[in-house]
């Protein structure tokens, strides 16, 4: 006997679209296994009874097919690394090996992180104490500037010892001048060498001998801010599309009282929430400030967020693999531009940039999925992005990026929402 229910695959003995997730799968099964349980058909004719059983025996294995499919298909997430403890171990064996200013930068690092995380504080306190310079009571030279000091002291006496024996074989009998008040006989008292020997005054060899004073070399050497080797790659942003529509939201952050995004502050910068807001401060020329957490259902998700900043640059962090290592997606409103960048250590690669219609407060979008990141500014796709680096992690984050400008940068209404 052909039943009505042979033709039909996993899927559609659920009744559920190809790709559902676990939740809405399992859902399905539930539904359909009530309708076809043997229980059900106990009074009914034997041919309906045998039907029913049939189905439900075809649901049960349709459903284990899909669990089964979905075990392999789906990796495993990967155990997330505990970097703070990682930082404060290597400052440990910094310290243990006598690296006592390492171990300070270290915990530094840690401290933008957790600033609470275990004796942190009172380690930083300790190191800084160490190294604090003794007060003084004038101005502090550096040893260069002492150098060049003592070079010019010694070559100006040199020149003036030299334009002094000048003078000794200019006039040999520099006394009769010396004295004009004794009459020197056949000597006559305007003693025309002392005035003919302008060597002293021609001698400008003392300030054209600004070899000492033109070592600005070090002045000169502003190729560490000609390094804007970031902007060099700018990529065309696409024209702004409508974004495709996404999937339901998994995550809402709280910036009220209770909000478990962290609270903490250092030398020209702070971070917390504040009246249901989320509050970035940076001073001038301190670059990324951040903060991050772990999205709750892997890396590929949907990051949206609200974002005001008065300034420089703020947005988002994707792809957080640590301190040294992620990508920025920013709004410049001032200049009502975007750009996403790569942060690999001291490196900076441009990704992304262009021009965009920004207000007073914007919404920022990001759609990661596998290597492929959809950049969106108040709902429009402004850039599609296929980087394998860094790559997909299930941090992300909030920064302001503080170059020129003292810059304040205020989130709100973050969520998460699944891939559609």
């Amino acid at each position: 006997m052909n039943d009505d229910f042979e033709q039909l695959d996993d899927y559609a003995i659920l009744g559920v679209r190809p790709g559902a997730s676990p939740a809405e799968i399992k859902q399905a099964y539930l539904k359909q296994i009530s309708l076809y349980h043997p229980d059900r058909f106990a009074g009914a004719p034997r041919a309906d009874q045998e039907y029913a059983a049939r189905r439900a025996r075809r649901i049960n294995q349709a459903y284990q097919n899909l669990r089964r499919r979905r075990s392999i298909a789906t990796p495993a997430t990967p155990v997330q690394r505990d970097y703070q403890a990682e930082l404060y171990a290597q400052a440990q064996a910094h310290l243990a090996a006598g690296r006592r200013l390492q171990a300070l930068a270290t915990l530094r690092e840690l401290q933008r992180i957790n600033p609470w995380y275990r004796d942190c504080q009172t380690l930083i306190a300790e190191l800084e104490a160490e190294y604090q310079p003794p007060p003084t009571g004038g101005m502090v030279m550096s040893r260069r500037a002492l150098l060049a000091t003592a070079v010019g002291g010694a070559a100006l006496a040199l020149l003036g010892w030299y334009g002094w024996r000048q003078l000794q074989g200019a006039a040999p009998t520099p006394a009769t001048a010396a004295t004009p008040g004794i009459s020197s006989g056949s000597v006559p008292v305007p003693s025309p060498p002392v005035a003919a020997s302008p060597t002293i005054a021609a001698s400008p060899t003392v300030a054209g001998s600004p070899t000492i004073a033109a070592s600005p070399t070090i002045a000169a050497s502003p190729t560490v801010a000609a390094s804007p080797t970031v902007a060099a790659s700018p990529t065309v942003a696409t024209s702004p599309t409508v974004a495709a529509i996404d999937g339901p939201i998994v995550y809402q952050a709280s910036f009220g009282p209770d909000s478990d995004w962290p609270a903490a502050s250092g030398v020209g910068w702070s971070v917390g929430a504040r009246d249901n807001r989320y509050l970035i401060q940076a001073n001038a020329g301190l670059g990324d400030i951040w903060a991050f957490r772990t999205s709750p259902i892997g890396a590929d998700m949907i990051i949206e967020v609200e974002v005001s900043v008065s300034g420089d640059w703020a947005g988002l962090i994707l792809r957080f693999n640590g301190p040294q290592r992620y990508l920025s997606f920013l709004v410049h409103q001032a200049r009502g531009q975007f750009r996403c960048d790569e942060r690999d250590g001291d490196r900076r690669a441009l990704l992304a940039e262009g021009a965009v219609a920004l207000s007073d407060r914007n919404l920022l979008g990001a759609r990661l999925e596998g290597q492929t990141i959809e950049l969106r500014v108040n709902q429009q796709t402004v850039s599609i992005i296929t980087s394998a680096t860094p790559p997909p992690d299930p941090r992300y984050g909030l920064v302001a990026r503080a170059e020129q400008n003292a810059t304040t940068a205020t989130f709100s209404n973050l969520h998460i929402r699944a891939l559609a």
